[in-house]
Formats: C-alpha cells, sequence, structure tokens
C-alpha cells in the first residue's frame, strides 16, 4: 500500500475518491475550516495557511513521521504550492516547486513566455493602487489586474483609464486585496496588463509525460471567460486539422517547455487578436467547468486520472471512444449559478430536445445554499452537445438557455466557501 500526501482545499469528489482507494493509505494535508468536509477517521493534517508553503510543510513535519511517503497529490491551484513545496522538501519524485511557481505565478509565467520568445500581452508587477497605476502608464490603457497568484477570474478587473482607479469600484477592489478575509481571498501583489481587443479566446488541454506532450486538443471558448456571470458560456473542440489549433498546439509546445513542466496535465489559454495570437496562462492542472467529460466524451482522455496518475508517478493510458461521431466535435455549456436557496431548477431530462444533445449535469436541486465565492468556476450545472459545424452553436446556445430554470429564494443566505 502506498503512503501519500493529499494538500486539498474544497474538493470533496477528488478527495473522497482517492481515500477510497485500497491501495493508498491517505494522510490530508488542508487548513480548520476545511476539516468538516471529511468523514470521521480521516487522517487530517491542519495547517494554517497552505499560501505558506513553506510553514504548511514545516507543520506537516512537525505532526507526522514522513519517512514513508511516497508521493504529494494537490487538488486544487491553490494547494499546489505547497503540495511542490512538501515534494521538494521529502525528495520526492513530480512536479518542483520552481516548476509549480511557473504555472500558479502570473508574473513568473509571464517571464518564462517572454524569455522564451512567446508572445503575450505587455505586463508588470504592482503591489498597490499607486504601483498600478504607475505600471497602467507602461503596459498601455486599458488594463486588466489580476492576483498574481490565484486561479480563475476571481478578483480580476479591467480599468479603462486612470480616473477608474478612483472611482468607487476601483476603491473597493484594492481594499479588498489589501484586506483579505480568508486565506481564499486574493491579495496583492497584482499583475497588471494590457488589456486586450480579443477577437477568439482559445484553451489547450494536454498531457506532458517524461518531457514529451503525448496529447493535446484546442477548444474555442464560446463567449469571453470574463463575461461568466450573465450567460450561458462554455467551449467547444476544434477539429484536429483545423489550422487555427495546429498554430495553438505549436504555442502550448512551446508554453510547455518554457515553465518546466516535464509530467502532468496542462490547461493553456491564448488569444486571438488582430495581431495573432498571444499566450495567455498555463496551469498544471486540469481544466475547469466541462472540460474533462468533453476530453472524455470527444477522446477518451480524463484530465483528473492523468493528473492523479502523474502525481503518484503512476502510467496513464486511454482508448478514444467509439460513440463520437466523425466530422462530430463536441461542447460543453456551462450554465450560471446565482446566490441563494434553490427552489427550483431544470433537470437532465429538461434539455433533452437541445439539437445533439449527449448528457446534462445538473449540480444543484431545490434546497442547496449556493453562496461564498461565485467565480468562474461556479456553475449550477453542464449540457454537453455534438455540432457538426461552428455555425449552429448559437441555436444551440439558445435552446439551452430557454430550457434552463433556476429559482432562488433568500439570496442573503450565508454558507461557506469551499474554496
Amino acid at each position: 500500500m502506498k503512503q501519500i500526501l493529499v494538500v486539498n482545499t474544497g474538493d470533496r469528489v477528488h478527495a473522497a475518491a482517492l481515500a477510497a482507494r485500497s491501495d493508498l493509505k491517505v494522510t490530508f494535508v488542508t487548513e480548520e475550516r476545511f476539516v468538516n468536509m471529511y468523514p470521521p477517521n480521516t487522517d487530517i493534517v491542519m495547517v494554517e495557511n497552505l499560501n505558506d508553503p513553506s510553514g504548511a510543510t514545516k507543520s506537516v513535519v512537525m505532526q507526522r513521521d514522513c519517512n514513508n511517503y511516497e508521493a504529494v497529490v494537490s487538488l486544487s491551484e491553490r494547494a499546489a504550492p505547497t503540495a511542490a513545496y512538501l515534494r521538494d522538501f521529502l525528495g520526492l519524485e513530480g512536479p518542483t516547486f520552481d516548476v509549480i511557481m511557473n504555472c500558479t505565478n502570473k508574473y513568473a509565467m509571464k517571464r518564462k513566455f517572454t524569455s522564451d520568445g512567446l508572445p503575450t500581452a505587455a505586463y508588470s508587477l504592482a503591489n498597490s493602487l499607486e504601483e498600478v497605476a504607475v505600471a497602467a502608464e507602461k503596459v498601455g490603457w486599458p488594463i486588466i489586474v489580476k492576483p498574481v497568484i490565484g486561479a480563475g477570474t476571481d478578483a480580476t478587473m479591467v480599468f479603462h483609464n486612470k480616473d477608474e482607479l478612483y472611482l468607487k469600484t476601483g476603491q473597493e477592489y484594492f481594499h479588498r486585496l489589501s484586506n483579505p478575509k480568508t486565506t481564499s481571498e486574493k491579495q496583492f501583489p497584482v499583475i497588471v496588463e494590457h488589456f486586450l481587443n480579443v477577437d477568439m479566446e482559445l484553451h489547450c488541454d494536454g498531457y506532458v509525460e517524461n518531457g514529451q506532450i503525448v496529447f493535446a486538443r484546442v477548444s474555442r471558448y464560446l463567449r469571453p471567460v470574463l463575461d461568466y456571470a450573465s450567460d450561458i458560456f462554455g467551449s467547444v473542440m476544434l477539429e484536429s486539422d483545423n489550422p487555427l489549433a495546429a498554430e495553438v498546439l505549436d504555442m502550448h509546445n512551446r508554453a510547455v517547455q518554457a515553465v518546466g513542466i516535464t509530467n502532468g496535465v496542462t490547461h493553456f489559454e491564448v488569444f486571438l487578436t488582430p495581431k495573432g495570437l498571444l499566450a495567455g496562462e498555463i496551469a498544471c492542472r486540469p481544466g475547469g467547468g466541462g472540460i474533462r467529460r468533453m476530453l472524455q466524451l470527444q477522446n477518451g482522455f480524463d484530465s483528473w486520472k492523468a493528473h492523479i496518475a502523474a502525481s503518484l508517478g503512476e502510467k496513464y493510458s486511454w482508448e478514444s471512444p467509439e460513440s463520437v461521431l466523425e466530422g462530430n466535435q463536441i461542447a460543453q455549456l456551462m450554465l450560471p449559478t446565482r446566490r441563494g436557496k434553490v427552489s427550483n431548477i431544470s433537470t437532465a431530462e429538461d434539455f433533452a430536445h437541445v439539437p445533439g444533445f449527449i448528457e446534462a449535469d445538473i449540480k444543484l436541486k431545490p434546497g442547496d445554499v449556493v453562496d461564498g465565492l461565485l467565480d468562474s468556476s461556479a456553475i449550477s450545472g453542464l449540457v454537453f452537445v455534438r455540432i457538426d459545424n461552428y455555425e449552429k452553436i448559437e441555436n444551440v446556445i439558445a435552446a439551452v438557455r430557454e430550457a434552463f430554470i433556476l429559482e432562488v429564494d433568500n439570496p442573503n443566505t450565508k454558507s461557506p466557501s469551499l474554496n
């Protein structure tokens, strides 16, 4: 039986799956506010702050005999730096702390891109509102401000001119960055980037094994990711012979080399602009939302199984499904959510009439309470469809929108964040 450490924030699904494996003896490393999500008798090491890899590692070593651990697994992007630090400290195989920093620290990542000659938006580091204003003059207005550390679009904001920095919304935004309420709240420093005029947003999801990219597929976002909260969003896979996909695959190869990923999954975002393709960000974790299932339906590739296998030093293999018809591409449609107690929500059967419908996965049910952090990963459900022409996607979205119902009561009801 392999003894492993699993560093986690609020991922219940994959934590339970690892705990259930008969070939693993699992010790979870997490913060106190996440302990209640684990069953009684779970082996847990509590650390004060997963944002402090050195301190968290010291805490683990002080609380457990670490001589017999053989692997360290991370189940969230926020947990990844501590997992990597533990891995390095214990001399275990897997992504090193340097590699994880290149994939989670946006400033370090951009510098690696730049040194490799990979085109990306102009950027600068800032640690205060005043430094943001200076950085904006350097990179050019408009700007997008993002926490250097942090996944998703939470605490990401666009400013079109200097005056907007000092409006109420801007002041509140920078106050939150200076005064985080929990370890999950984003904070300074931030990266300030020139906000691009984007024609299309794309993502490439891959798998690297012993330095070789053995799987990669390119998809197109249906709408800008920053607009996630207002409507249905998601992505659709591009055909393998699509010329644009070939260009993105080449950029993905270069990005993987730039940040140093030798084993593990990738999620790489790219922008198509009037000046050509520009690299966004690369993560060494599975893509969120319905991306995992979309890849499974199209190619039989399970990004989470691949991530776990790579973390445990195991071989991962997959087989393409026979169910996907030639000439069809899979799309994943993510259903928005909002705060409150759910009183009514669509069922999977309500979407059966949608053109090309394959399946639906509804995440909520009446009585559930939605609150806490609502970023681009917060959804009420997923709908998967098959299309043979991208021009048909708007009709599909319209059909999903018509079938979708979400009614909530008590919008001020509070529940703990699981991020």
